[in-house]
């Protein structure tokens, strides 16, 4: 495969390319290694999701001047044998697109030799393409990749370093995964030769309590216009369901005209028009069989033409946020993936007549952006526990509406699991995090609305649980919305599409597992920096306190100021809670300072007990928040927790009125430096302030409960106890950060830089 630059033909063997890459490689390793320059290669060194930046890989004109940008290239290798698929990626030159090419990978005893072809697109409305030629020498170092490379686009020569690495989310090709035929529908949810299957499960006492679900949400009130999430794609897809289960042409003929209003009623914008997206799509792929070709013709058509305008994106006005991260960019992603997979390998002639959609591979390619698309969200937006950067609201809300479709009609299509490592602990995430209560469960939440779990998450997300995970998110599932629970099965009253999922998750068959078996008490969340412990897994009594110390700070999106605000809840009630959904200091459990910011923070020190107790102290700016829980009852109360809130104090301006607050619930009392928060059932929590001396404590009512305020000048040290019955005595020995304290025969100090329990500090 020959390559052009300027005029003179390049090729991998040539003295250009050879000086290049090796000037460049030697320079990277003697500037960052000791490692020797010539190694032999090992194959399985180029294994998985790998990522090239190409330093200044693309460029274009602005204000007569070039302006260069990089390129990143993406490429899937098994043991040294790539893929010849490779997409490019440049978010500086064009956010809204990605660039598709081919690739051939050589070996060599020193170096694998990379020859790229890739079509790049200037612009989202633009469909004209230009082609871009590399050739690219890469070594392994230090686990990662680093190398040089020489390229043609645009008519100028290209030359410069690259840097590379694997990605943490590997996909996993599904076992014994069938291809799809031409036309075979259903394939989304569940492919074709499982309806026997699912018709069976119906008749279960689990799926009668399923389908009566399904039933009555499909008689709830279709919004074809509503703000945010109009819901008549996913109705259809109900009555399609129905159809196929019972061989009933009449609720293919209801869904077709819930489908054409919805198509007569498009979104706004994309926000809301994505979800009428993927509704439809499910619906397309359950009545196929069901409606006739010119009613199949229409809607493969429609989807052809949402999907090239879902990937194109828009401006934020239209509902759209080209941050992988936001949930908007996730739920156009998901619809746009969803529309495409619907009618991949349809036949031609039912395809759009559109400027972008020039043959059947259309939606291959545009199945491979959407793909890709949500890969990059699952990797911004979603932490290695699946705890969401923009809150549990705006993380749960597209994977109910678009991520979590999209993710199982790939595996059914493509036949490939999206990065199984993270999307598994989606629902375990919520398990871990919720205690039960008299209404069934609920979750401490973060980010705005700071609404509980929402039992929908757990009906569409049983599908793609693991086989290890499944024992506890089926003991969770039946104990609260099962034939134990509600017996919703987390089908949303308006949302009967939802049911779909549940049957075909539900798995019977699995012996159930207490949660904490399988995971634990603390869950862990280390890319976004979130902590949670409990004390056991048992009832409502159960002990739950969160901290978020949002280590990865995105802006462009979603963001509250809650690095280092922390929740408690134990012995059925909620002690330290969120307040109103605002972005304001002192609707989080911080400290507010003439200073503060709501952008992250850094983890700087941990320690976990076996018991769920645990110590995560943090650092942003000037500021120092060590948390510590103990479940021990050392103390003589089931639940202690102490907070110490250091300052970095160097200016002036430094030694203002810090205050530091905290959202509760319950009826409170002041004293001189502590209070007390009596909750219905005669539960309290006692909090004492040991720093700062003379402390001044208020408290007002708010629209979620009350806020409690600390004012001082210097540091805060707090210790507080959650019990049922008698308050344990709190003893202090010395001052400020310096004290120790004693509650029952639990010693809590701080040593300067964390707190610890159990033992005196050092000097």
């Amino acid at each position: 495969m020959p390559y052009f630059l300027v005029g003179k033909m390049i090729t991998p063997n040539s003295r250009l390319i050879r000086l290049i890459l090796l000037n460049g490689t030697l320079l990277f390793l003697v500037r960052g290694s000791n490692a020797p320059i010539y190694r032999e290669l090992a194959p399985q060194a180029l294994d998985g999701n790998i990522s090239l930046n190409l330093r200044h890989g693309v460029w274009k004109l602005w204000e007569e001047k070039p302006i260069y940008q990089d390129m990143t290239l993406d490429l899937v290798c098994n043991r040294g044998k790539c893929d010849s698929e490779i997409w490019g990626y440049a978010p500086r030159f064009n956010k809204d697109v990605d660039h598709q090419g081919e690739i051939v990978v050589t070996p060599t005893e020193q170096a694998w030799k990379l020859q790229v072809k890739i079509k790049v697109q200037s612009h989202p409305s633009n469909p004209e393409l230009e082609e871009a030629y590399y050739n690219i020498e890469i070594i392994p170092h230090e686990g990662n990749f680093i190398g040089s490379y020489v390229g043609r686009y645009q008519k100028r020569q290209l030359a410069g370093k690259v840097t590379g690495k694997k990605s943490n989310l590997q996909s996993v090709t599904m076992a014994n995964h069938q291809p799809i035929q031409p036309q075979e529908h259903p394939r989304l949810i569940f492919r074709k030769q499982e309806l026997p299957l699912l018709r069976k499960k119906a008749q279960t006492p689990y799926g009668k309590a399923i389908i009566s679900r399904l039933e009555k949400a499909l008689e709830s009130k279709i919004y074809y216009d509503e703000a945010y999430v109009p819901n008549g794609g996913y109705h259809a897809a109900g009555h399609c369901f129905l159809s196929l289960l019972r061989n009933d042409p009449q609720s293919a003929a209801t869904a077709w005209e819930i489908v054409e209003q919805s198509l007569a009623q498009p979104g706004r914008r994309f926000l809301e028009h994505a979800p009428i997206v993927a509704g439809v799509a499910m619906a397309y792929d359950l009545c196929y069989p069901a409606w006739d070709e010119t009613q199949r013709r229409k809607i493969t058509r429609w989807l052809g033409n949402q999907a090239v305008k879902l990937t194109k994106g828009d401006t934020p006005k239209r509902g759209w946020n080209n941050n992988p991260w936001s949930n908007w960019y996730a739920r156009a992603r998901g619809a746009s993936g969803l529309a495409a997979l619907a009618i991949l390998d349809e036949p031609e002639k039912y395809l759009p007549n559109h400027k972008f959609f020039t043959s059947p591979k259309e939606a291959w390619r545009l199945t491979k952006i959407a793909e890709r698309g949500v890969i990059r969200y699952l990797n911004w937006a979603i932490g290695d526990r699946a705890f969401g950067t923009e809150g549990d609201l705006y993380t749960t809300e597209p994977w109910i509406l678009s991520i979590i479709p999209f993710i199982q009609a790939y595996r059914n299509v493509v036949g490939v699991d999206i990065a199984p490592d993270k999307t598994q602990w989606m629902l375990p995430n919520y398990i871990l995090r919720s205690v039960e209560t008299d209404t069934g469960f609920a979750a401490p939440t973060y980010g705005r609305h700071r609404l509980k779990a929402n039992p929908s998450l757990f009906a569409v997300g049983l599908p793609i649980v693991s086989n290890a995970f499944l024992p506890g998110v089926m003991e969770f599932y039946d104990r609260y919305l099962g034939l134990n629970g509600d017996r919703s099965f987390g089908i949303g009253q308006f949302f009967p599409y939802q049911a779909i999922f549940a049957l075909v998750g539900y798995q019977d068959e699995v012996t159930r597992q207490n949660p904490e078996a399988l995971w634990g008490k603390v869950l862990i969340d280390r890319q976004k920096g979130f902590y949670s412990l409990r004390n056991q897994w048992q009832d409502n009594n159960d002990f739950v306190a969160s901290i978020y110390l949002k280590k990865q700070h995105l802006g462009g999106s979603w963001s509250f100021p809650d690095a280092g605000s922390f929740r408690i809840w134990g012995l059925g009630e909620q002690w330290a809670i969120a307040g109103a959904s605002k972005t304001k200091p002192e609707n989080e459990n911080i400290v507010v300072t003439p200073y503060s910011s709501n952008k992250g923070s850094k983890p700087i020190s941990e320690k976990i007990a076996p018991d769920g107790s645990g110590i995560v102290t943090m650092i942003q700016g000037k500021w120092l928040r060590s948390f510590a829980v103990d479940y021990s009852k050392t103390s003589g109360s089931p639940g202690l927790f102490a907070v110490v809130d250091r300052f970095n104090l160097t200016q002036q301006k430094d030694f203002q009125t810090k205050t530091w607050v905290l959202n509760v619930s319950g009826k409170v009392t002041l004293e001189d430096s502590s209070f007390t928060i009596t909750s219905p059932s005669g539960a309290t929590m006692k909090g004492t302030f040991i720093s700062p001396g003379g402390v001044e404590l208020s408290y007002t009512t708010t629209e979620t409960g009350g806020l409690i305020r600390a004012e001082g000048i210097n540091d805060f040290f707090v210790i507080m106890t959650v019990q049922q019955g008698a308050i344990p005595q709190v003893s202090i020995e010395g001052s400020g950060l310096g004290a120790t304290v004693k509650v029952g025969n639990q010693r809590i100090a701080f040593d300067g830089s964390k707190i610890i329990l159990g033992e005196t500090p050092q000097p």
